[in-house]
């Protein structure tokens, strides 16, 4: 299976319990990653990104594939790969 880095920022590293893990896992896009790591860790984790009634991603998170916003690439269908760099990013206020 394919090992992939994830850094998880802020609240949604609270969650599975570090700011970053390297998984093994067959998920092959975005959208199956995080079904997989809310199994592994917390189901609160795909309840922090995904909005239930248009199983999209909520607006104020993002994602990062190596660099690129999902958002401009094929969002949770974003294709994920072997050594790739998965950054989430929840929303961040402050002054």
């Amino acid at each position: 299976m394919p090992r992939i880095i994830v850094h998880a920022y802020a609240s949604l590293g609270d969650i599975i319990g570090s700011r970053s893990v390297e998984v093994s896992t067959s998920a092959k896009t975005v959208g199956d990653l995080i079904d997989f790591l809310s199994e592994r860790y917390d189901s609160s984790f795909k309840e922090e990104l995904i909005d239930p009634q248009t199983n999209e991603l909520r607006s104020l998170y993002r994602i990062f594939v190596n660099g690129r916003d999902i958002d401009s690439l094929s969002k949770l269908k974003t294709r994920i790969r072997e050594g790739n760099k998965i950054l989430f990013f929840p929303p961040v206020s402050g002054g």
